[in-house]
């Protein structure tokens, strides 16, 4: 279920809050869970069975690496710390990767078994990116004596099912909401029910008023009747770094919305990339829980920047590697987070340093947009492509046909407008706006009110679009 459809927003989403509210306190985690567990069965069906087989699993896991972490057994905590990544990496390989791997062979080698990969048809289970890596990070905190294994299969469910993130993010660390699952510390504050709708209404504002009618340009340029132009090139890759911002920020307040209502905190997963001064910057910003993910659990354990430039390259290079196919199971992604490993080793290197060019956050941007057209694009060979036509030197592509005035739609380009004075604007000066709302409750609560009604008639008009990250 989207959280931008109408059966989640005029049905699933008052009638849960309605309830919950009123509940006894006794009865709400068994609540959540119940509705969390119904929100994951109407989107992923039968495919549910795998979610349910490796929670029981790394339930049963984690205590027994609790356990052999206390009784001193190093060499068995490891190898069951070992059986634990395999056993979660496995159901992710086979479901997203077995295709990309077999057309890699295919390439490679040419077998013809794996000619036919492409007709295949393997679906992927709902949010199994985000929720694979939930599993791993519990396992290998527990090993690492950051928390201790949890004894209830209740609240380890919650943690793993809890509905605003469980299909796209955050990625929440157990350590981060362990308190808050305790019934006992978790209580109904009236400011964070009031001030979670208004993030909620932002987010909801973000993916249905900016996010989604500069998708339908986007959809347009990456169709086949394209006029194809330099003009139309350049928008459609505005328009997606907009998009895909807007679209999965937007979610990520929604979810952290929805769960301040009920009393979680979930982390922060954005804050303004695009107003980042360096690429290094940027990925300090942008979905900040997962770069804190392979952080953590991929670089340092590398031995991150310990060991020389040329080791501190290779880690970077390989998390970013890891980090695309993360996202998708194609060249295309592959190049996008190469793309951006290079970048950052050229960085480090002192080769690329922006700020000399004293043109704040534009060089930033600018390379990120490049960068998501292999993001965005259907194969190598619209990447191509998309970027030929962008640079202006393909004689076959001309910078303007009379074809694009219906790509100059006056209501995209003040949204284009918008969304780069919110995204661009310098820090100093939005933190000012922002300190100042935050004393005025009243006037957030009704612009939240009347972005709330925007989005709902949108949802109504236009219909809605899944969000970007659901594929992941």
């Amino acid at each position: 279920m989207v959280f931008s459809s109408p059966g989640f927003l005029f049905l699933f989403f008052p009638v849960f809050f309605a309830l919950y509210f009123v509940l006894p306190r006794a009865a709400r985690n068994s609540y959540i869970l119940l509705a969390s567990f119904a929100f994951y069965i109407l989107g992923a069906g039968a495919l549910t069975v795998v979610a349910l087989v490796l929670l029981l699993l790394n339930f049963m896991l984690g205590q027994l690496i609790g356990h052999l972490c206390r009784a001193s057994s190093e060499r068995a905590a490891k190898l069951a710390l070992g059986a634990g990544i395999v056993m979660n990496l496995a159901p992710l390989i086979f479901f997203k990767y077995l295709l990309f791997l077999a057309q890699v062979l295919h390439d490679v080698s040419g077998a013809a078994p794996f000619a036919t990969a492409a007709t295949w048809k393997i679906i992927l289970p709902l949010g199994i990116s985000f929720y694979v890596f939930h599993f791993l990070s519990y396992l290998l905190d527990v090993h690492a004596r950051r928390i201790e294994a949890e004894t209830s299969i209740q609240k380890f469910a919650i943690y793993i099912f809890l509905f605003p993130h469980l299909i796209a993010g955050p990625v929440v660390r157990y350590a981060e909401v362990r308190e808050q699952l305790n019934l006992k510390y978790r209580r109904l504050v009236g400011s964070d029910v009031f001030w979670g709708m208004v993030i909620f209404c932002i987010g909801l504002s973000k993916k249905m008023l900016i996010a989604d009618p500069l998708g339908a340009v986007v959809d347009v340029v990456h169709g086949p009747t394209v006029a194809m132009s330099t003009y139309a090139a350049w928008l459609g890759a505005l328009c997606y770094s907009f998009q895909i911002y807007f679209d999965f920020s937007g979610y990520t307040d929604m979810a952290i919305g929805m769960a301040r209502m009920m009393g979680f905190r979930f982390p922060r997963n954005f804050n303004r990339p695009y107003a980042a001064a360096s690429i290094t910057e940027f990925w300090q910003r942008w979905h900040m829980t997962l770069s804190r993910f392979f952080r953590d659990y991929v670089y340092i354990a590398l031995g991150g920047n310990r060991r020389g430039k040329l080791a501190t390259y290779r880690n970077s290079f390989i998390v970013f590697g890891l980090c695309a196919l993360w996202h998708g199971a194609a060249y295309t992604f592959l190049i996008w987070g190469l793309g951006h490993g290079a970048l950052l080793a050229l960085e480090r290197a002192g080769v690329l340093n922006s700020a000399r060019w004293r043109l704040g956050s534009l060089p930033v941007f600018v390379l990120a947009t490049l960068l998501w057209v292999p993001f965005r694009a259907v194969d190598l060979s619209q990447t191509g492509k998309l970027l030929g036509a962008m640079s202006g030197l393909d004689p076959a592509v001309p910078l303007w046909q009379d074809a694009n005035r219906v790509l100059a739609d006056p209501k995209v380009m003040f949204l284009l407008a918008l969304a780069g004075v919110i995204c661009l604007l310098g820090d100093q000066p939005f933190q000012r706006l922002r300190r100042r709302s935050l004393r005025q409750p009243l006037m957030m609560g009704l612009y939240a009110c009347l972005l709330y009604v925007l989005s709902c008639l949108a949802v109504v008009e236009g219909g809605f679009n899944p969000f970007i990250y659901f594929q992941f």
